[in-house]
């Protein structure tokens, strides 16, 4: 939480309202105020960088400090009145924005492993750019990995490199609507993963994920994090002309250019084809595991017997698909997402983990497809109270803990989905049934 802005915003505030109480006394009580407020703003600005909220508290605490020295002098006194109740409404949404809208912090992974990071583009040479069969430039898959690390060292940023920060935040922006600034904290954050950490010996199950339509892999980072601490390695898609904005293999940008028609049914069958495209996006990449994986040092201690494919919203159906399709995977995380397991199917017996957001109006539909999905006994459903769809990814670090949006434990959100899934890792690995009772207390 914002806590050093609402309270640099409590304290020019405050230096008001001495201001104008005290305008004719001695200004001691004026200054130290105005002393913790300049001390506050010192501290944030070295925490949170100029962030557009920061800024905005500076710019407030200046004419704060001219509308001070301007009630005290006496001159114009009804002016100098209206002037600082517009500063107290201005200093009132500044905080509310600094609420909505936080720093972005990523809670340290639970486990005993420092974590690393790395990014790579395969490409996969069986079809072609946007997933099909026609001849010309193949498909690339570009994916963030982290894993388990041997040492500390520097922090990584969120998002590695001013120029994939620059594109996401704009392609970002630009997708739902909204001004880019809102999204600086996505550029000035930092993850707690080691860049191209040196990898921990061992032999790590792989988890190879897919994140929601109109997402991106990076959202992934808290839970990535928190599994990677435990000793598990993250290998994280985005899907060429699906994701908002992507890397190539030739170093190319592109944006998504998936469209709705509006139609249901026919908007149905499109997210269908785009699950299937996604679940080939998994296995392929898993082949490229297989293939050889020596110019990725976080994949060298990878344990190839134990895939396991997970997926928030649409990319939970996908790695659903991959699992029903692909015999190297041996089980799947569904994080909040609608199955789409074409009807007639038939769905082998593997594990299956389906995490519910519990912040969420009812959904018949949702609800019979995953009753569905667990009738073969494999399968293990957990509603996660108090988050909502996008809480359960980074999303919840990004906006207030707001009802509805991100749920009331939006931040802890993400860590609560890693938890769970670490839970069901461990039961696959065992071949034993998942702890029910240490679900629960999630």
């Amino acid at each position: 939480m914002p806590w050093l802005d609402i309270a640099a915003a409590a304290l020019i505030l405050l230096t008001l309202i001495t201001g104008m109480v005290t305008r004719r006394t001695k200004a001691a009580i004026v200054i130290t105020a105005g002393m913790a407020t300049a001390a506050v703003l010192v501290v944030a600005v070295s925490v949170e960088g100029p962030r557009p909220q920061v800024l905005a508290l500076l710019t407030l605490a200046v004419l704060t400090a001219g509308v001070v020295v301007w009630l005290r002098s006496s001159r114009r006194p009804r002016l100098a009145a209206a002037t600082s109740l517009i500063l107290i409404l201005s200093l009132v949404g500044v905080a509310g924005a600094a609420w909505v809208l936080p720093p972005i912090s990523i809670p340290a992974g639970s486990g005993s492993f420092t974590v690393g990071m790395n990014t790579k583009v395969w490409t996969d040479h069986h079809r072609d750019a946007r997933g099909g069969t026609q001849p010309g430039e193949r498909r690339s898959l570009p994916a963030t990995i982290w894993y388990p690390a041997e040492a500390s060292g520097e922090r990584a940023a969120y998002l590695p490199g001013p120029e994939r920060a620059k594109e996401l935040s704009s392609a970002l922006a630009n997708l739902y609507g909204i001004p880019a600034f809102t999204l600086d904290s996505l550029s000035r954050a930092r993850s707690n993963a080691m860049w191209q950490g040196q990898p921990a010996l061992g032999s790590f199950p792989v988890v190879v994920a897919s994140p929601g339509l109109n997402s991106t892999r990076w959202f992934f980072t808290t839970w990535a994090e928190e599994l990677a601490s435990n000793g598990v390695i993250v290998i994280a898609l985005d899907h060429p002309y699906d994701a908002p904005v992507t890397e190539l293999a030739n170093g190319t940008w592109v944006h998504s250019e998936l469209e709705t028609t509006g139609d249901d049914a026919r908007d149905q069958d499109l997210a269908d084809q785009w699950t299937s495209i996604r679940a080939s996006d998994m296995s392929a990449l898993i082949t490229q595991v297989l293939a050889g994986t020596s110019d990725v040092p976080g994949l060298r201690f990878a344990d190839t017997t134990r895939f396991i494919t997970a997926g928030h919203s649409l990319g939970g159906a996908a790695a659903l698909e991959a699992a029903r399709l692909d015999a190297r995977v041996k089980a799947a995380v569904d994080i909040d997402g609608m199955p789409r397991t074409p009807e007639g199917a038939v769905t082998p017996p593997k594990p299956v983990l389906a995490l519910v957001g519990g912040d969420a109006d009812p959904l018949p539909d949702y609800d019979a497809a995953l009753d569905a999905l667990l009738a073969n006994g494999k399968g293990t459903r957990v509603t996660l109270e108090g988050v909502t769809h996008f809480g359960m990814i980074d999303v919840g670090l990004m906006v207030a803990p707001i009802p509805g949006i991100t749920g009331t434990r939006g931040s802890a959100g993400p860590t609560s989905v890693a938890q769970a899934t670490l839970r069901f890792i461990a039961s696959v690995a065992t071949d034993s049934p998942v702890d029910i009772s240490s679900l629960t207390q999630l």
